[in-house]
């Protein structure tokens, strides 16, 4: 899973930009040999191919979501950092965390705040 996540995000990359992911992922025929390990996976499903197109192309955090993919990380975790909603832990010495799986990641409180808010008031958010 990790390497085809990898992949695809070179894949993605080498489209050039946003639109041409979305051509990309419209193009890839999930019944042949490749688009079945993709469905396989669960990047046949439109949510996935969003999270994994924002990982492609963040809008913040680019060297630390480069790192973290590179790492090993969870799709849900570098999703967060390219939303600019965590960060990588770092030590005193300014380094990476490791740990189990990829490096430590660590939530922005204001994105804790507003998913509270979410949850305690949901018809403000529609």
């Amino acid at each position: 899973m990790l390497r085809l996540q990898q992949d695809l995000v070179a894949m993605l990359r080498a489209t050039g930009s946003v639109e041409g992911a979305e051509q990309f992922w419209r193009r890839i025929k999930f019944d042949k040999r490749f688009g079945k390990k993709v469905a396989h996976y669960g990047f046949a499903v439109p949510t996935r191919q969003i999270r994994l197109t924002k990982v492609a192309f963040p809008k913040c955090n680019f060297s630390e979501v480069d790192d973290a993919l590179k790492a090993g990380n969870k799709l849900h975790q570098i999703y967060e950092l390219a939303c600019g909603r965590s960060s990588i832990a770092k030590d005193s010495a300014g380094q990476y965390k490791v740990g189990n799986r990829g490096f430590k990641t660590v939530r922005h409180a204001t994105a804790i705040a507003a998913q509270r808010a979410r949850i305690h008031n949901p018809s403000s958010h529609r």
